[in-house]
């Protein structure tokens, strides 16, 4: 038997959700962040998304897996998962 939690609650849970960029190798891992936000969603909660505005530390071309020379901000990156709904730590 399966419960589903509606998302309506009056009692509804605050969650932070952190996230380091976009990327298996130079940030969050796409699959396992969208993962934990549905699934937070689907309970019921109210997620914020956040990440630290700075420069990325690595860029990876994830078609060779080797870092490129490029700079790229970590909340710019991890605004790609979120669809924009992120805060600066």
């Amino acid at each position: 038997r399966i419960r589903r939690l509606s998302a309506v609650h009056s009692d509804q849970k605050n969650i932070a959700v952190i996230l380091s960029g976009c990327g298996v190798y130079d940030g969050s891992e796409v699959t396992e962040a969208v993962a934990t936000l549905v699934h937070l969603s689907r309970a019921g909660v109210k997620v914020k998304n956040f990440a630290p505005f700075q420069p990325q530390m690595h860029v990876i071309d994830h078609t060779n897996g080797e870092e490129i020379k490029q700079k790229r901000n970590v909340l710019t990156e991890s605004a790609r998962i979120t669809r924009g709904q992120i805060e600066p730590l």
